[in-house]
């Protein structure tokens, strides 16, 4: 008889009907709301190096280092940049590559032609 009750009361609490959900709304972490968004502008800034194996370029974009070349890009071997002119007018190029969201900002032999690399 007990059971017969008891499975009486478990079908009835299953028959009740569906739980209304409440939806609770919950707002951001103090920490959360005060991250910026980041910037959709980048800004670039280029510096040369001179080394034992020659000159090279960096690049930054907002303050973070992207590229470090100590080498003629697209050549073979370690040999860095003939003069400091060198360096900065290939790393020019590969800025504007950046800029224009190309990427890999690759360079060819025929870039480095271009540009009176040798």
């Amino acid at each position: 008889m007990q059971r017969i009750i008891f499975f009486f009361a478990i079908l009835a609490a299953c028959q009740s009907g569906p739980q209304k959900e409440v939806a609770v709304k919950t707002t951001p972490a103090p920490s959360q709301a005060a991250k910026k968004k980041p910037s959709s502008k980048s800004t670039f800034e280029i510096s040369t190096l001179q080394s034992a194996n020659g000159w090279s370029y960096q690049i930054r974009q907002n303050g973070k280092l992207l590229l470090d070349q100590p080498t003629i890009p697209g050549r073979p071997g370690t040999a860095g940049f003939q003069s400091q002119e060198d360096a900065q007018k290939v790393a020019e190029l590969v800025k504007a590559k950046l800029q224009a969201k190309v990427f890999p900002p690759s360079i060819s032999e025929a870039d480095l032609q271009n540009l009176n690399i040798h």
